[in-house]
């Protein structure tokens, strides 16, 4: 490849703020639940005796009292919604753990949320007629959006230090979330699902062992970190490339052993098709900010999976940072098998003391997940975000770099390392080098996706806007 004579050209950018939505349950009102004795899609929890349900023109409709029913499961990291108009007295969702409770109700002035150890509140501006709240969960916290528009706007955060370990597994299986009404209301609708949260980061295509992508039926899948307003999880994400067609198709999570759902990200995924398993690295943050591996036999790609991970050795005092030891501070790694050679190759970014910054750490192996050997290492810099991929049949590796320029990225070949030439340089302050090569029609086609460090919420890595680029040669 030429890459001096090499130039990407942008094809779209965009932001997606909780676009993107995987259903995982809904209320539907097109039966009458409440009569119906031949089945219970809502199960009763609480109810007094007072209270009038009824189900008219595809709505909920409570009278007159309180009534609380349940209508999904609880997971941590999911997204509950509910619309209602007509409200005198209150209406929300409760959530329920093994052992405990949460109440987050809406009425005509304000937000109320109570967990058994303190109430908080939030002033309304407006009191439409009809509101549609929307709560995402996260460990110790729930995030609420009032939606406008059908856009969804960040409200506040209620913080709960009793549903600070909602992610361990013992608890949120054995837990819940109902739909409450107190007094008069009518539920326009009610459901969950995992959405894309504020913005998105670290785009990566899912991959065969030897590091192509990844190609079926018109579609690439990516795992990218799904930002919330703090802190966010491994999203997987259907592209069809040349388009700006994306679809949330799964959620990722990682038990290192000690039973919690860890919202880990920055995975590198391959498909091996020697042993018919799937072969997974991973930074987990949850777990002092080392890397994680796995084998597994189920497809990653659909649904909310929770993968079994394992740490990686943790290195001491006196080790040095060319060793196969787990460092505080290990990031964004990637691996592939090269074929000719039977062996495997991968890449860490680890922080270089000499320079206090990000630099790749290149290793060897006989094994996926062990006794690599150390063969190289990148560039002073601030390295971030490297893959490997393949172009005209050699073997690059492309990673971020750099906190004063835009779109500054390296490009390491067989005869060094050159930069990445954009004809709009937006989308980098440390972006990623996710080179996409797809077979098109009767060509071969390029891509690159990335995206920027905009702050879409005051904490500080949640960033970021899409972009997208296609290698064109030539002027």
């Amino acid at each position: 490849m030429d890459w001096d004579n090499l130039k990407f050209r942008r094809v779209f950018s965009k932001s997606m703020y909780k676009d993107l939505k995987l259903p995982l349950a809904e209320m539907t009102f097109t039966k009458d639940f409440v009569n119906d004795r031949r089945g219970d899609l809502y199960p009763i929890i609480e109810k007094d005796g007072a209270c009038i349900e009824l189900i008219e023109n595809n709505r909920y409709c409570v009278q007159n009292g309180t009534v609380e029913r349940m209508f999904a499961q609880f997971f941590p990291y999911a997204t509950y919604q509910i619309s209602f108009s007509g409200l005198t007295g209150e209406c929300g969702f409760v959530f329920h753990l093994a052992d405990k409770r949460a109440q987050l109700l809406c009425n005509k002035d304000s937000l109320l949320f109570f967990d058994g150890e303190r109430e908080q509140k939030t002033e309304l501006k407006e009191s439409p007629s009809c509101r549609t709240v929307i709560v995402s969960c996260r460990p110790g916290a729930f995030d609420v959006y009032l939606s406008s528009n059908d856009k969804p706007d960040f409200l506040c955060t209620f913080r709960s230090d009793a549903f600070a370990n909602s992610n361990e597994e013992k608890l949120f299986h054995k837990g819940f979330v109902s739909l409450l009404v107190s007094g008069t209301a009518t539920v326009n609708g009610a459901c969950s699902y995992m959405d894309c949260g504020i913005s998105q980061a670290d785009i990566r295509p899912i991959r065969y062992e030897n590091g192509d992508v990844i190609f079926e039926n018109g579609m690439v899948f990516l795992t990218l970190s799904v930002r919330m307003q703090e802190g966010g999880f491994q999203g997987i994400v259907s592209w069809t490339p040349s388009t700006s067609k994306f679809e949330l198709v799964g959620a990722l999570f990682y038990d290192s052993g000690d039973g919690k759902w860890c919202g880990d990200v920055a995975a590198s995924i391959l498909f091996n098709r020697k042993t018919g398993a799937w072969n997974l690295w991973v930074c987990s943050f949850a777990h002092q900010h080392i890397l994680g591996h796995a084998e597994f036999k189920g497809d990653p790609r659909f649904g909310v999976n929770v993968i079994d991970i394992r740490l990686m050795n943790k290195a001491g005092r006196n080790n040095g940072i060319t060793e196969f030891l787990g460092f505080e501070g290990d990031e964004d790694p990637d691996f592939y098998y090269n074929e000719q050679e039977d062996k495997w190759y991968m890449a860490i970014c680890r922080i270089d003391p000499s320079i206090k910054a990000y630099k790749y750490m290149f290793f060897r192996s006989d094994n996926p997940f062990e006794n690599y050997e150390f063969i190289g290492q990148g560039r002073d810099g601030a390295e971030t975000g490297g893959s490997f991929a393949t172009v005209e049949g050699e073997k690059v590796f492309v990673c971020g770099n750099g906190f004063d320029k835009r779109a500054n990225y390296r490009i390491y070949t067989r005869k060094g390392m050159t930069q990445a030439q954009f004809d709009f340089d937006d989308g980098g302050f440390r972006g990623w080098g996710t080179i996409i090569p797809v077979t098109m029609g009767s060509r071969k086609r390029y891509f690159w996706l990335t995206f920027d460090r905009h702050n879409g919420s005051d904490y500080n890595w949640s960033y970021g806007n899409l972009y997208c680029f296609e290698a064109v040669t030539g002027d």
